[in-house]
């Protein structure tokens, strides 16, 4: 079941690949405003380079295809980012977030994480969270740990692993 949840500044809505056209031409026009080179600056090689249409159509394709994908709106409806979780196994689900460049700082990063971590500990049954974060994304990395994430080992070059425990793994 798609989730849909909001919070005081944001709603957040799952989507899926049976998108109308219209709603797929509004995403494919918003997707190359959104991921400018600033913003991607600190995500994997996908992320880049998306400044056009036909170079959205395959990063969508791709986040529908590999993972659940949320748009983040404000209130008024407008499109100012998304976050995305990869799950394993059903129980841990990799996550990622990302906002428009001009809302950056106005605690609404923080705000998206705390809705999707209650409402993720009420509707699904994973068990983490986890969020990889290159070490020199200091914003990034105060939100996760301010939010509870705890610092993993390293495991690939400047990027560190924070993880939430949702609740304790069942056997």
């Amino acid at each position: 079941m798609a989730l849909l949840f909001e919070t005081p500044r944001l709603k957040i809505i799952e989507i899926n690949g049976s998108l109308s056209n219209s709603e797929r031409e509004y995403l494919l026009k918003q997707i190359p405003l959104i991921l400018s080179s600033s913003v991607v600056e600190s995500l994997p090689p996908y992320f880049h380079s998306i400044n056009s249409q036909e170079a959205a159509e395959v990063w969508l394709d791709r986040m529908l295809s590999k993972s659940r994908l949320f748009l983040v709106k404000l209130a008024n409806g407008e499109l100012v980012g998304f976050l995305f979780a990869y799950v394993e196994n059903g129980r841990d689900a990799h996550i990622g977030y990302l906002l428009s460049e001009k809302y950056w700082g106005r605690g609404l990063a923080s705000e998206l994480l705390r809705g999707f971590i209650d409402e993720v500990t009420e509707e699904e049954a994973w068990v983490k969270l986890i969020a990889g974060v290159e070490s020199s994304n200091m914003a990034s990395v105060s939100l996760l740990k301010k939010l509870g994430f705890v610092e993993q080992v390293a495991s690939e070059e400047g990027v560190v692993f924070y993880e939430y425990s949702l609740r304790e793994p069942s056997e």
